[in-house]
């Protein structure tokens, strides 16, 4: 399975994103808040210029740094919901939203999109009981995520329940089994998405290129 496993804290000050809004990284030790300026021997001096396109590509390096997704899985996420009736820039972000390891890092059941990820394609997760291990996984209203009952008594996973004990969770989920599931209710409305990025310009850079 193909997936992004280079430094983030570069990616992160790169893209001026704070690592600790996309993972459970503490903000004391944030690489990005920390030094402010993107990485290299230069970066804290020089003051580039950034044309039409730079500002679009930007954006779409940050969505992908938010979802944890590569170029391909990008680009096929942008060409299916512009397919689907509605907005195209809130239908990308609320189909990625709808993927499984997103709902994981949303209910806090996981640190990261990578720990999410992991989770998934080690079998970890069952889904209304079926265990599945596609990461991408689209769920549906209804649905009921836990993890497996061979799993429950791992340090790493017991953890995350702790995690789960008080924490309030997006408004399209709901805490099942006193914080060891989560159930995906509905389609979340694009001001409950916490992803902070200029989805129209993600949307005029992949039509100036389909």
């Amino acid at each position: 399975m193909a997936r992004d496993t280079g430094p983030r804290g570069r990616v992160c000050r790169r893209l001026g994103v704070a690592l600790s809004n996309i993972t459970a990284k503490d903000p004391d030790k944030d690489p990005v808040l920390r030094r402010p300026y993107p990485p290299g021997q230069h970066g804290a001096v020089s003051k580039p210029s950034v044309s039409d396109y730079g500002r679009r590509l930007r954006e779409k390096q940050k969505l992908k740094l938010f979802y944890g997704l590569l170029e391909n899985q990008c680009r096929r996420a942008f060409l299916e919901a512009r397919r689907s009736p509605g907005n195209t820039g809130t239908v990308l972000l609320q189909q990625l939203e709808s993927r499984l390891d997103v709902v994981l890092l949303r209910a806090g059941l996981a640190t990261s999109i990578r720990q999410a990820r992991q989770f998934v394609r080690h079998g970890y997760i069952h889904v209304d009981g079926v265990r599945t291990n596609i990461p991408s996984f689209r769920l549906r209203s209804g649905h009921e995520v836990r993890f497996g009952p061979n799993h429950r008594e791992l340090p790493v996973v017991r953890n995350s329940f702790e995690r789960m004990k008080g924490r309030s969770v997006p408004a399209h989920l709901v805490v099942v089994e006193d914080g060891r599931g989560v159930r995906y209710t509905r389609v979340p409305e694009r001001e409950e998405i916490p992803v902070e990025v200029n989805v129209p310009f993600i949307v005029e850079f992949y039509a100036q290129r389909a």
